[in-house]
């Protein structure tokens, strides 16, 4: 997680962050062997603090004050969308935790269960984004009931030849 800020800042880390995973040296064996790390939140025991990229010559302090544990709630994600300029797709369905939807297009939309099994087939509503040359801001958005805040892992993926600068 980036401590990029200063000032408070309430933070859950709630599944490892393995997007940089492999820009470090972890004490775990080979390269992959991270990669193979699942958490059993019952028998966690402890909890390490890493820092890495401190600037050099200088002091920083970071403080961590209150570590709870927090149980995790089971929840759903209500009408998710994905808006890339000014095209949004939204898919009209509930998403449990655990489950996932994959889009190929608007006719190949599918919703799975935590083991990978069809629920059920979903039709988006709106236009597929196009991405446009240069920088493109991905957005996604969902409901979710009350009190929970709601948490999604999206990837894109792109297809097509790819866009060229002027």
């Amino acid at each position: 997680m980036p401590i990029d800020f200063t000032g408070w800042r309430y933070v859950e880390l709630i599944e490892p962050e393995g997007a940089r995973w492999s820009d470090y040296q972890w004490p775990y064996g080979d390269m992959y062997a991270i990669y193979r790390e699942s958490i059993q939140h019952d028998q966690i025991s402890s909890l390490r603090v890493w820092y890495t990229n401190l600037p050099q010559g200088k002091q920083v302090t970071c403080y961590l004050s209150p570590v709870k544990a927090l149980p995790l709630a089971a929840t759903k994600l209500i009408n998710p969308s994905v808006r890339v300029g000014d095209a949004q797709l939204m898919f009209p369905v509930e998403i449990d935790s655990g489950c996932y939807l994959e889009f190929n297009n608007l006719d190949d939309c599918c919703l799975y269960g935590p083991q990978g099994e069809l629920i059920r087939t979903v039709s988006p509503t709106g236009s597929v984004p196009q991405l446009a040359s240069g920088e493109n801001s991905v957005e996604f958005r969902c409901d979710s009931p009350p009190g929970i805040r709601a948490r999604a892992y999206v990837t894109v993926i792109t297809q097509g030849e790819p866009l060229q600068n002027d």
